[in-house]
């Protein structure tokens, strides 16, 4: 399942475009865990958002009201550690915004991204060393 939003009319942050999408995966898995009746879900999300990832394994400071209430409602439902980095050019969520088309052949929209097919090699995960 996939999902596209358009940018609200008021300007918006990208990091904060990023953690309202993060918040948008989990009402996703949220919708789909209920929907297909399957126990024993073990639930990953990606993001090429360095931001969303530092919010979600931060665990000394606090945040402004806006962050801190998403990254409330994103770890309701996941654990920091179900996060993982993708980079920007291999996030096949991002084709929506791009602007790719049907019929340019096959499509990462509907496959998924390569490493997703490849079990020996693991996209990074994220660690805070890579803000320091």
């Amino acid at each position: 399942m996939a999902k596209s939003r358009v940018t609200p009319l008021r300007p918006v942050t990208i990091p904060r475009l990023e953690l309202q999408a993060a918040v948008l995966s989990v009402k996703v898995a949220e919708y789909l865990q209920e929907e297909l009746n399957f126990e024993e879900i073990q639930h990953f999300f990606w993001t090429d958002s360095q931001i969303v990832l530092a919010h979600l394994h931060n665990q000394t400071k606090r945040f402004h009201v806006y962050v801190a209430n998403r990254v409330q409602r994103i770890l309701q439902f996941s654990r920091a550690n179900h996060w993982r980095y993708v980079k920007s050019e291999e996030n096949a969520a991002d084709d929506a915004s791009r602007g790719l088309r049907l019929n340019n052949g096959p499509s990462r929209w509907f496959q998924g991204p390569d490493f997703c097919y490849n079990h020996e090699s693991q996209p990074l995960k994220f660690q805070m060393t890579m803000l320091r």
